[in-house]
Order: structure tokens, then C-alpha cells, then sequence
């Protein structure tokens, strides 16, 4: 009968080597991100009630009365209804840290400021010009400075939520077998 041999010891991490949780992304990074997407959304509503024109008479127009001029109170829902689902995505973001939810949240943000910039270039095109793009606005009016708080506010939301995604988990969240750099012995 042969001699019993005992198998070879696991590798033993080294004193020198750094502990397996380095590669991990505290949740305060993605917590930033989904920080600066609540208060870009929070500019973005803010600005409804702020001058987003001003008349030669000394006039202003918010953003809610330019749904009113521009007879667009039918979009009205759909872009409170894209708000809310931003703010959803947000929240579950800083929540949870769900990839997913973030992605979403940067890609809708993404193309909430392609919107706003559009919308943007229009009142621009459409003020103070003889033929405006927009029917329904007075001829005598200049862009003020509402438009600008919600632009800051969308990019605070489409690079708050970019920030979030780059620092969010993929697989789920909070549970050691979805890190990263988990590896069993």
C-alpha cells in the first residue's frame, strides 16, 4: 500500500498583494451621478416657470405659456410623462446601481437634450425675425434666460446619468457574486 499524500495548499493571498475588493466602485461614484441627474431635472422643471421670452413691452413668456402661444398643449403630457420616467430612472439608479436602469436614463437623457437644443435653435430662429418658424409668437420678442437653466439641467441629467452608468453593476446589485472582482478559492 502506498503512502497517503496530502494535496497542495491552496495559494494563500500574500501579505504584499491587495485585497480583492480593490476593483470594486464605491456607491458613492454612482451616487454623484445619479445626484447631478436629480438636480438637472429639478433645473429643467424650475425653468418652466421662468422667462423663456421677453416682449419689447417689457412682457414675459415662461415655459409653460409658450405651450400656450405655440398651441402645443397636446405634447404637454408626453414631456411630463418623459420627466417622470426620468425621474424613475433616477431614482432606481441611485438606488439600486442597476446598469441597466442607468443606461436607460443616459440614453433618454441624451435625447431629451438632442430635443431641447432643437427646440432651442427654433426659438431662436423664430424670434425677432420677420417670418417666424414658430406661429403664434409676438414679433418682438427675445430669448431669455429660462431656456439656458434648462439646458444646464438637461446636460446635468445626460452626464449625471452617464456617470451613474459608468459606475453602476451589470449583473445585480449588492450581491457578492455580481462583483466584479470576486474570485472563489
Amino acid at each position: 500500500m502506498t503512502a497517503y499524500t496530502h494535496p497542495a495548499p491552496h495559494r494563500t493571498a500574500l501579505p504584499t498583494r491587495a485585497p480583492a475588493q480593490a476593483g470594486i466602485i464605491p456607491h458613492v461614484t454612482n451616487r454623484i451621478g445619479a445626484l447631478a441627474a436629480a438636480t438637472g431635472l429639478a433645473l429643467a422643471l424650475i425653468s418652466l416657470y421662468v422667462p423663456w421670452l421677453n416682449t419689447s413691452s417689457g412682457e414675459t413668456i415662461t415655459g409653460v405659456g409658450i405651450t400656450e402661444i405655440i398651441d402645443v398643449r397636446s405634447v404637454a403630457p408626453i414631456l411630463f410623462l418623459g420627466l417622470v420616467v426620468m425621474m424613475f430612472l433616477v431614482i432606481v439608479t441611485t438606488v439600486t446601481r442597476l446598469g441597466a436602469f442607468a443606461i436607460a436614463g443616459a440614453i433618454i437623457g441624451g435625447l431629451i437634450l438632442l430635443g431641447h437644443v432643437t427646440f432651442m435653435w427654433t426659438l431662436m430662429s423664430s424670434t425677432g425675425s420677420g417670418q417666424p418658424m414658430l406661429s403664434g409668437l409676438p414679433s418682438d420678442t427675445s430669448l431669455s434666460y429660462g431656456a439656458f437653466v434648462a439646458l444646464v439641467g438637461f446636460i446635468l441629467v445626460a452626464g449625471g446619468s452617464a456617470w451613474a452608468a459608468r459606475s453602476a453593476e451589470y449583473v445585480l446589485p449588492d450581491l457578492e457574486s455580481a462583483r466584479p472582482t470576486h474570485h472563489r478559492h
